[in-house]
């Protein structure tokens, strides 16, 4: 919003929603870059911007129109630019729009990359509120500039302040890489790191009901103390003595990933977590760390639900209740949209690693998404060690969809697998036993649960459902 005529923009906006007349001529902008008219593409988007200023993707293109418009000429015009952009700057906070127009044809259409104009680009948007483009200035120059730490920072820092951890953590990570002895740096990454983890699941909004279960000491501690090897003062006396080994070198992978498991160990998960993070970005992506990662996030996610939902359920009659039921609800969907996410890069990145693909299926069939669990779960039938935990899982997937015969072809096949009564062919077999009752095929649904039955009368309700058949 400009200071001076309180104008409204809208930040980031998408080429359907441009006025038809911009529409238009952003269609012939487009027609002119692919016949390679960069200069013309060049000064129909700048008129569009100077009417919709927030159309990002519009400013993206005009981006590579002026960059190819001025290949080969870089450093034949600098020099004026830093003059103009200096005229400029007094304006900012009069008229972030009028300068960000004038930033775009009298600058960066002639040299795209110029860091003081993006810089000034970057100060009249966000003057503007237009974050989006803020951002994209920044980028602008690190993309002509991949050496320059000064704006990786910048960028970093508008990342961390507008709330998006996850970006923040790429380009603190990206100066790690190329300064290690950037303990600033090194820092924030880790802090944005943190801070997305929790930031996903929206556990710090309205978090009070924390306190307000230690107030009512109504929940029982997270952390069950003791190990068989270790005891926690013995443990807590070795994590106390790798963080001082950690502070000494704090890139120092093999003491990282000491310390995690420590944490682990000690089940202060959330702690471990960070630490595993860090260890993961300093080996380079190591694919067991990442999986590592996983699954420490998985079991903090956990604990924050179960807590909350223990919460929910033991006040009832608490004022604001349903703001917390609801703030359950949104943190499970969220949950389990983050784990999907992150599931799927895994698979994108290892598509022939069957353990991934079969926890990208358990998470889609978590979430409902019956369909596209099956695809993954098909692929992931091939390894040896999960055959059996997968056609369980088909099973369940085609019994949602009321694909009843090819569920009872994947329990069965699992169960003729399987020689010893374990806790895996009891399941299978208790739910292959539910799905003849659904088919009202008793004499296949009493046999299931029989086998079960002579072997273990305490699970689940076999034992009701047996004897009541005999009418007891």
């Amino acid at each position: 919003m400009s200071e001076e005529g309180n104008t409204q923009v809208k930040d980031d906006v998408r080429q359907h929603q441009l006025a038809a007349n911009l529409g238009k001529l952003y269609l012939k902008a487009e027609s002119a870059m692919e016949l390679r008219n960069w200069s013309y593409a060049v000064s129909l988007i700048q008129a569009i911007l100077v009417k919709e200023p927030g159309f990002l993707d519009g400013r993206k293109r005009l981006r590579i129109a002026a960059v190819k418009e001025n290949e080969g000429k870089r450093g034949v015009k600098m020099g004026g630019e830093a003059l103009k952009v200096m005229k400029l700057q007094g304006q900012v906070k009069k008229d972030p729009l009028g300068v960000m127009a004038q930033l775009e044809k009298d600058v960066l259409a002639s040299d795209p990359y110029n860091a003081q104009g993006n810089e000034l680009l970057y100060e009249a948007a966000s003057a503007a509120g237009l974050y989006s483009t803020a951002g994209f200035a920044l980028e602008t120059v690190i993309s002509g500039d991949p050496d320059n730490l000064k704006f990786y920072h910048k960028l970093g820092d508008f990342y961390m302040s507008r709330e998006i951890y996850d970006k923040a953590s790429e380009i603190f990570g990206k100066i790690v890489d190329k300064n290690r002895s950037d303990l600033e740096a090194t820092k924030k990454f880790k802090d944005a790191t943190a801070r997305g983890s929790i930031a996903s699941q929206k556990w710090d909004s309205e978090g009070d009901w924390r306190d307000l279960l230690k107030d009512k000491d109504a929940s029982k501690d997270l952390e069950s103390k003791g190990r068989a090897a270790m005891t926690p003062e013995m443990l807590q006396a070795q994590a106390d003595a790798l963080s001082a080994e950690y502070a000494q070198d704090q890139n120092n992978l093999e003491v990282t990933k000491r310390l995690a498991n420590t944490y682990e160990e000690l089940e202060q998960f959330e702690t471990a977590l960070s630490f595993y993070e860090w260890a993961f970005h300093l080996s380079s992506n190591d694919p067991a760390l990442e999986k590592k990662v996983a699954a420490i996030r998985e079991t903090v996610n956990k604990n924050h639900l179960e807590s909350l939902q223990r919460f929910v359920d033991e006040n009832p009659d608490h004022p604001d209740i349903e703001q917390y039921r609801q703030q359950l609800t949104e943190a499970e969907r969220s949950q389990i949209e983050v784990l999907i996410s992150e599931s799927r890069e895994r698979v994108d990145r290892n598509p022939t690693d069957n353990e991934l693909r079969y926890e990208l299926g358990s998470r889609l069939f978590r979430a409902g998404q019956f369909r596209e669990a099956i695809q993954h779960l098909q692929q992931a039938k091939r390894s040896p060690n999960l055959r059996i935990k997968v056609m369980n899982l088909l099973g369940q997937c085609y019994e949602r969809m009321n694909m009843t015969d090819l569920a009872a072809s994947q329990f069965e096949e699992a169960i003729a697998e399987l020689q010893v009564m374990d806790e895996t062919k009891k399941e299978l077999l208790y739910n292959l036993g539910l799905l003849y009752e659904k088919l009202e095929n008793l004499p296949k649904y009493l046999a299931s649960l029989k086998q079960i039955y002579a072997v273990d009368y305490g699970y689940r309700d076999v034992a009701e459902r047996v004897e009541r058949s005999y009418g007891s």
